[in-house]
């Protein structure tokens, strides 16, 4: 799979989960999110460098949805004209992911049954009001993680994942499984329990569970240059390539 089909198949992966709406154009695709406003959710993803009537066309289509023109692209060599175009129309640079893939060799598996899936609404962990919320207060995020709960998690096509110390829940993580990509996001811990492995151990939590749903692809996203991005390729996470997202404000 080349990186561009694997960006399409993610893309494909979040609708009903975070896109809404995916906007097939002749030349790429806008994703919408209706619960969150910014660019990491609401972009038009491309894989050709643009001209002045397709650069319109995308600030058209993202502005009758009420969101910021938002260009996201696989940061390679030969799509370096394409960031120029950009920059001559006044975008300027929001983020980049930093796309790192697990090759899904054996883990210690030693611990995992300190991991529990979320299985009904009465433990759901990321909820509102609950005294031991590992997530804290997340705001809109939280509702649109609670709905996308209850659309999908019959299905195993979301899963989340609280981990426990003794009896209390100190992490959490997700799973999203869709065309053989297994993608892992959500991954956090208390302040108190930092440096005692429950990152790592539920991260490859995930990893396992992946490859046991079959999927080929074990990956996630993060920021180069930052601690996530370390601590990920510490555990056996490498980078396949990148991508970036250019706004208009």
């Amino acid at each position: 799979m080349d990186n561009f089909q694997f960006l399409n198949d993610y893309k494909e992966l979040q609708y009903t989960i975070m896109f809404d709406k995916i906007i097939n154009l002749p030349f790429g695709s806008v994703g919408y999110c209706a619960g969150e406003e910014s660019a990491f959710w609401n972009q038009a993803m491309v894989n050709q460098e643009l001209n002045q009537e397709q650069l319109e066309l995308i600030e058209t289509t993202l502005k009758k949805l009420k969101r910021q023109p938002a260009v996201y692209f696989e940061n390679r060599s030969s799509l370096n004209p394409l960031k120029e175009f950009l920059l001559k129309n006044h975008y300027k640079h929001y983020f980049e992911d930093c796309w790192l893939f697990h090759l899904g060799v054996e883990t210690n598996i030693e611990r995992f049954g300190q991991v529990k899936k979320v299985l009904t609404e009465f433990d759901a962990c990321f909820q509102k009001g609950d005294p031991q919320n590992p997530y804290g207060e997340l705001g809109d995020y939280l509702k649109m993680a609670e709905k996308v709960w209850r659309r999908h998690q019959a299905t195993n096509r979301i899963e989340y994942f609280t981990i426990f110390s003794e009896d209390e829940p100190v992490g959490v993580s997700t799973l999203t499984n869709f065309k053989q990509i297994g993608y892992i996001s959500n991954v956090g811990s208390l302040r108190k329990v930092r440096g005692q492995g429950f990152g790592k151990l539920v991260t490859l939590y995930c990893v396992d569970l992946s490859k046991k749903r079959g999927n080929k692809y074990h990956c996630l996203a993060t920021e180069e240059g930052t601690y996530p991005h370390e601590f990920y390729q510490h555990i056996g996470f490498i980078k396949k390539f990148s991508a970036a997202c250019y706004l208009k404000k």
